[in-house]
């Protein structure tokens, strides 16, 4: 039940919170979803802006990881299949990346 008898202590599992948006089982849409968010966030407020994370997370953890590496490879060859996204790109300009504070 999440504790370690030997040393109790509490193993904590992360999961993203219920989306109404997706009630089904079939979490496919929900990750499809989480990862042209994420993408989007990126492209209008610039690859590391920390608020975009939040999509990151959650398709990383719904996502089985074959899915992401075959659409980050269609991403950098320019053939991801998301009408949704190209619409998005073609609104808004690209940001440039985000710089960290020192």
């Amino acid at each position: 039940s999440g504790i370690n008898a030997e040393y109790g202590v509490k193993k904590f599992i992360w999961s993203p919170k219920y989306d109404p948006r997706y009630p089904a089982f079939n979490q496919g849409p929900k990750c499809t979803q989480y990862f042209i968010d994420f993408q989007k966030c990126i492209w209008k407020k610039g690859e590391g802006y920390k608020p975009c994370d939040w999509f990151r997370h959650h398709y990383e953890h719904v996502c089985p990881a074959p899915w992401i590496e075959k659409w980050q490879d269609q991403l950098d060859r320019g053939v991801f299949p998301s009408k949704q996204l190209l619409k998005w790109q073609n609104k808004y300009p690209q940001a440039p990346p985000v710089e960290e504070d020192e």
